[in-house]
């Protein structure tokens, strides 16, 4: 849990931070916002499948390690080059690249590992709940905090203290053991699977599973939209908006507190209630939401700020029930000897689309304008739905009531 927070501590605040640098000081286009959040994330397509292969063949908290110990010489080199002044766009760019290969061993490792560690199957979905809920809030609240200082501080003291936060995940992770091996007592899983040690195992898996691919397409569909809205969203706020970089931080800052709520009562709401009835509003949530943002361009600034301040606490709330609800779900009906590859699987789906956002999103805001992007992140979000419908099978309900009543036993 402590590294879990001091790498997703670390990882909001450089994330934040890089994105403010390319903003405000290096001036970069719509473009090249999308160009950074599109190489950001190009990973998810790129490594994905090797990190799940590795993460199953090896030990998900070697890779944990390796991938949190390149990111430490990664956040090194951007703070040197930002206390020198010598840092530009195109390095920028390599190094957002390099960082995101790094976020995605590291990420995948979090969640497999937690089977090394704990000593019974039962308790993984609590587990993995309070993780993601830590995970999310974090994200959102690091950046809240970094907007004021950023524009108190300036880019370099945030960078050293997101370089701190990684070195002390790094150390945390040396710290933990394994409880018992991850491979023994696994459940039941088809022969034809058992033993696939090849890059492909978890696609297969999940792809006959219509409850699994009814979530990762709806998550996809929810997270190509959030990739065209951010790549704009920053843009909006600071330039288009002029609220500048504090204003964006109190957005972000808003943002924290619905991230809070949504991490407080997650948990509680997924013993409540199927992750089906959790999905399908949060998901509708998110519709509403975004709809506030494309709402705010066309208003003066007194009702665009009401709309975002409505938009970030509710977006707070609605995103991390609904991403906790799918992952808790996700790991509990994957087998333990599938696991790595299975949520790589569902990365390559969910987050491989994410440059294609980041790219399309730059794109529509430089050539027809910011409220054409954002109009595309509230109907990408409407697919999300759509998908979730279309998808799931028609056992989806009564197999979620059935599993959720063997948990709370």
């Amino acid at each position: 849990m402590a590294s879990n927070a001091a790498d997703a501590a670390g990882r909001g605040l450089s994330d934040f931070t890089l994105e403010m640098l390319f903003v405000v000081t290096l001036s970069a286009s719509a473009f090249q916002m999308g160009l950074l959040n599109a190489l950001g994330s190009v990973a998810f397509v790129v490594a994905t499948i090797p990190a799940g292969y590795l993460v199953d063949k090896i030990s998900a908290l070697r890779i944990l390690r390796l991938g949190l110990g390149a990111k430490v010489v990664l956040l090194a080199c951007l703070l040197m080059l930002t206390v020198t002044q010598t840092l530009n766009i195109a390095v920028g760019l390599v190094l957002a690249t390099l960082l995101g290969f790094c976020n995605v061993f590291s990420e995948t490792s979090q969640v497999a590992a937690v089977p090394e560690v704990d000593r019974g199957r039962k308790s993984l979905g609590a587990l993995i709940a309070r993780l993601a809920a830590a995970d999310q809030a974090i994200g959102i609240i690091i950046p809240a905090v970094a907007g004021t200082l950023f524009a108190l501080l300036g880019a370099a003291p945030l960078l050293a203290a997101s370089l701190t936060l990684a070195l002390a995940a790094l150390g945390l992770a040396y710290a933990i053991h394994r409880a018992r091996d991850p491979h023994k007592d696994a459940p039941a899983v088809d022969a034809s699977l058992r033993g696939d040690v090849s890059f492909f195992g978890g696609v297969r898996y999940l792809f006959s599973n219509r409850t699994l691919v009814a979530l990762t397409f709806s998550v996809m569909f929810c997270n190509l939209g959030l990739a065209i809205g951010s790549a704009v969203e920053g843009i909006f706020v600071v330039n288009e908006l002029q609220f500048g970089a504090q204003g964006y931080g109190v957005y972000a800052a808003v943002g924290g507190i619905g991230g809070l709520i949504g991490a407080a009562v997650s948990s509680r709401l997924a013993q409540r209630f199927t992750p089906v009835q959790l999905a399908v509003p949060s998901v509708a949530g998110q519709i509403v939401f975004s709809g506030f943002v494309l709402l705010a361009n066309f208003t003066d600034r007194h009702w665009a700020m009401i709309l975002l301040v409505v938009h970030a606490l509710g977006w707070g709330v609605v995103v991390i029930v609904f991403n906790i609800a799918v992952s808790t779900w996700v790991v509990e009906v994957t087998p333990e000897d599938l696991l790595g590859r299975l949520l790589s699987a569902r990365r390559l789906f969910t987050f491989g689309v994410v440059p294609l956002g980041g790219l399309l999103g730059g794109y529509l805001g430089s050539t027809f304008g910011i409220y054409i992007a954002l109009a595309a992140w509230v109907g990408s979000s409407l697919m999300g739905l759509l998908c979730f419908a279309v998808f799931k099978p028609r056992s989806f309900d009564s197999q979620l009531d059935d599993q959720t009543e063997a948990v709370a036993e």
